[in-house]
């Protein structure tokens, strides 16, 4: 028998919620943008700064309103 329950702080914000998610689309767009600009290691090292920032932004408030940590 299987249980609907879902863990604390897992509704909600879904895969969002993963840091690692934000880290990986950043690191793409990084990498998207540098290819652009013809220069790949700076795309690659800050984009996932920006998906660290954009996290910190958008999702940490959510989840720390909600008194997840």
């Amino acid at each position: 028998m299987t249980s609907n329950d879902t863990p604390p702080g897992a509704a909600g914000l879904g895969i969002w919620g993963n840091l690692g998610i934000w880290i990986a689309f950043g690191a793409a767009a990084g990498l998207l943008v540098g290819t652009f600009f013809e220069n790949v290691g700076l795309g690659v090292a800050l984009g996932p700064a920006l998906g660290v920032a954009a996290w910190a932004v958008f999702i940490a408030p959510r989840r720390n309103a909600r008194g997840e940590s």
